[in-house]
C-alpha cells in the first residue's frame, strides 16, 4: 500500500470518528478531529489520483467517496446544533437587553 492510501485510510478513520463524535453531540472532539483531518488532507499532494498506479486508483476514490458520505452525515447535525445555538445566543441578547431597558426605567 502506498503512503497517499494510507494516508486515505487515516482520513476515513479521521471523518468516521467525526460523525461519531457529532452523533454523540461532542462537539469539542469533533473539532479536533476536524483540525487533524484538515492538516492531513492538506498534506496530500494535489495530484493524487495521477500519483497511483491505476490499479489502486479505484481504491483510493472509493475511500474518498466514504469521507464524503461521513462528510454529508455530519452536516446535517453541525447544522441542527448551530440553529439551537442561535436560539440560545438570541435568547441571551434577549435577556440582556430586557435587562439593560428595565434597569433604565427604574426611578
Amino acid at each position: 500500500m502506498t503512503s497517499s492510501l494510507a494516508a486515505l485510510k487515516q482520513l476515513l478513520a479521521l471523518s468516521e470518528a467525526m460523525l461519531g463524535a457529532a452523533e454523540s453531540g461532542d462537539w469539542a472532539t469533533l473539532a479536533a478531529h476536524e483540525a487533524a483531518r484538515r492538516a492531513l488532507a492538506d498534506s496530500l499532494p494535489a495530484s493524487l489520483s495521477a500519483s497511483l498506479p491505476t490499479a489502486m486508483q479505484a481504491k483510493a476514490r472509493t475511500l474518498i467517496e466514504a469521507c464524503q458520505r461521513c462528510d454529508a452525515s455530519v452536516r446535517p447535525l453541525v447544522d441542527a446544533r448551530l440553529s439551537e445555538l442561535r436560539v440560545v445566543l438570541r435568547a441571551a441578547r434577549a435577556g440582556t437587553t430586557a435587562g439593560t431597558q428595565a434597569g433604565t426605567q427604574a426611578p
